[in-house]
């Protein structure tokens, strides 16, 4: 029963996710797993030989076989073999394509494709590659601190201390003319010791 509907829903995303034109994920022939698509096309049809995880996505390492639409003997036309770690039915990290007698690897991170396709089967060093991607990726998402505001403590790089706080006292020695308002207003109404002016 829970394959069916995983089928059904998987293919009622399909249909939504081809009119708008947005990548999908896409119920595999046997209809028990679901991997993403970027580009879906009428015709796609995929197959999976690795694990899935309890909700029916790829997962783990195995091969990826897309097929085109169908020929006109009635069996789908291969497009490429894939080879590389599944996420939640995506790629992750370095994977390999077998296609039109060649061999060749790219990069993906959430299972979109981010370098481009260089010749040969990905060498050990594409697995350092990828993990330095995806950290540039999170320092970029990362939001920045929020900016500190004025400090008042001594500056080391120039040697002179910023503006001290004022209390009270400074502000009576200063002989501000006596009003009956709470202290704490005097020193958010009187402007700061740098903007007033020195007596002569």
């Amino acid at each position: 029963m829970s394959g069916r509907l995983v089928f059904v829903c998987g293919t009622l995303l399909v249909l939504v996710q081809i009119a708008r034109g947005e990548g999908n994920y896409q119920p595999t022939k046997n209809g028990r797993t679901l991997v993403w698509n970027n580009h879906p096309k009428p015709g796609d049809v995929v197959t999976w030989s690795g694990g899935r995880d309890r909700e029916g996505y790829a997962r783990g390492f195995g091969t990826l076989i897309w097929y085109t639409k169908e020929t006109k003997f009635g069996k789908a036309a291969f497009h490429a073999r894939y080879w590389g770690r599944m996420v939640d039915g995506k790629f992750e990290g370095p994977v390999n394509v077998h296609a039109k007698r060649t061999t060749r690897y790219a990069i993906f991170i959430d299972g979109t494709r981010v370098t481009g396709w260089t010749a040969g089967a990905a060498p050990s060093r594409a697995t350092a590659r990828w993990r330095t991607l995806v950290a540039r990726r999170h320092a970029i998402s990362e939001p920045e601190a929020p900016a500190a505001g004025p400090s008042f403590r001594r500056s080391e790089d120039r040697g002179h201390e910023s503006e001290p706080h004022e209390s009270i006292q400074d502000l009576w020695s200063e002989r501000w003319p006596t009003r009956d308002i709470d202290d704490s207003l005097r020193l958010l109404a009187l402007p700061p010791r740098s903007l007033r002016a020195k007596e002569r």
